[in-house]
C-alpha cells in the first residue's frame, strides 16, 4: 500500500503570458484535499514570471495544515508543498 506524503496539482489558463485562471489542489497536507485559494488569487491577472510563481508557491505552503507522523514532519510537508507547487505551475503553463 502506498500513501502520499504530499500531493500537488495545478491547472493554468493563460493568454499572452497573463494568468487568466489557475487552480491549485493540495493533497495529504490537511485532513482532506484542499485548494490553495490564496495562492491562486495571487496569480490571477498577473504576468507569468518566475517571481510570481515563486510567490504563489510560498503562499501555498502557508495554506496547508499537515500533521507530523512517521512518514514526514509537518515542516517537511510544507517545504515540499512550496517546491511541488512551483513545479506543478511551471508544467501547467500552456
Amino acid at each position: 500500500m502506498d500513501l502520499a506524503v504530499v500531493g500537488v496539482a495545478a491547472v493554468v489558463v493563460a493568454e499572452n503570458g497573463i494568468c487568466d485562471d489557475i487552480r491549485i489542489a493540495l493533497g495529504a497536507v490537511a485532513p482532506t484535499p484542499i485548494r490553495a485559494r490564496q495562492a491562486e488569487n495571487s496569480m490571477r491577472g498577473r504576468k507569468l514570471s518566475n517571481e510570481v510563481i515563486e510567490e504563489a508557491a510560498q503562499i501555498a505552503a502557508t495554506e496547508c495544515r499537515p500533521i507530523n507522523d512517521h512518514r514526514a514532519s509537518a515542516e517537511y510537508r510544507c517545504n515540499m508543498v512550496e517546491v511541488l507547487t512551483k513545479q506543478a505551475i511551471q508544467q501547467a503553463i500552456p
